[in-house]
């Protein structure tokens, strides 16, 4: 009698790994809960090489129209005011960035039948645990590259005391303010943009290393910033996760970021293309006898920036700022 069985290095086996490795993957990233395909995301997604060939992806996205100007009275926005005719309309600008994307890839090999039997737990199961983590480390490597590259402004607060309760004010006034007299050498001309969440809320995300943030929960600053962060109910929740809330600003802490160095993060901070978001392959060798684990991604990441063309080669940090506060 003919028996049909699914190994463990079947295909089929293998493609429900894949869906099981990219669930846990997401929840093990730090930046997957700031993902987004939308503009308004700190990081925004794109996924257009995944079914077509190219190596690189075209993030374009517009500049807010700002300043007090505006046609009043009955003067027309566009016609004849009497004596000429008059064009009051103002231009919408859009710049545009490629995301060159490479094939990253990380592989296990377990030496043979006999070390699988010598231990008593699943060499198998470790292997895609462990590549699972690695995969999620180095995508959240690569964003934390991007994020801070960003430029620093020049704020109004001192150098080298720490995270203040001050600081965190200024930081978000600084933000969406900008001028040329706290951005020095930058110029940065457009504000920050908060993202936003369901029922319209915005926020910003304010990144800090935990040397910063352990500095800050020892200081009387944070018990102020805490008793004011309550204060408002439930429309300024503590997020899972976060150190706290405090004036449309969730701080979160990672050792991806700069002691000394917080980064201010709104929409479109950074941009990640995918040719194909992640890969999992098994291979056997020695007639079955070794088996090998892979786990990969096609991507590209890139610090957006606002008055740059191509290939993330030049201008001014479009949705982050960095701050140096000292630690």
């Amino acid at each position: 009698m003919s028996v049909t069985s699914i190994g463990t290095s079947h295909g089929l086996t293998v493609s429900q790994w894949s869906s099981e490795l990219f669930k846990k993957y997401q929840e093990l990233t730090f930046f997957g809960k700031f993902k987004g395909v939308g503009g308004k995301s700190i990081v925004q997604v794109k996924r257009d090489l995944e079914k077509k060939a190219g190596d690189a992806i075209t993030f374009g996205f517009s500049n807010s129209i700002r300043g007090t100007s505006a046609v009043t009275g009955n003067t027309p926005v566009e016609g004849f005011d009497g004596t000429n005719y008059v064009s009051n309309n103002e231009a919408m600008t859009y710049n545009y960035q490629r995301v060159v994307i490479d094939q990253v890839r990380k592989s296990v090999k377990i030496a043979g039948l006999m070390d699988e039997k010598r231990v008593a737990f699943d060499m198998r199961n470790d292997a895609k645990a462990q590549l699972t983590d690695w995969m999620a480390y180095n995508e959240d490597s690569a964003i934390f590259t991007a994020i801070n590259s960003a430029d620093v402004i020049l704020s109004s607060f001192t150098t080298g005391t720490g995270l203040t309760y001050d600081a965190i004010v200024d930081m978000k006034k600084e933000a969406m303010f900008p001028s040329t007299d706290n951005i020095g050498a930058s110029k940065k001309t457009r504000k920050i943009e908060p993202i936003k969440l369901e029922g319209g809320e915005e926020y910003f995300i304010l990144g800090v290393n935990p040397t910063d943030a352990a500095a800050f929960r020892k200081s009387s600053d944070f018990k102020t910033f805490n008793q004011y962060a309550y204060d408002r109910g439930m429309n300024n929740p503590i997020f899972t996760g976060a150190l706290g809330v405090f004036n449309g600003i969730i701080i979160h802490e990672h050792s991806g970021f700069a002691a000394g160095s917080p980064v201010l993060m709104g929409a479109n901070a950074v941009f990640l293309a995918y040719g194909k978001e992640i890969m999992y392959g098994e291979d056997t060798f020695d007639y079955d006898n070794q088996t090998g684990f892979m786990i990969g991604s096609v991507r590209g990441v890139a610090l957006a920036k606002h008055d740059g063309t191509t290939d993330n080669a030049s201008g001014s940090s479009y949705g982050a700022v960095r701050f140096t506060i000292g630690s």
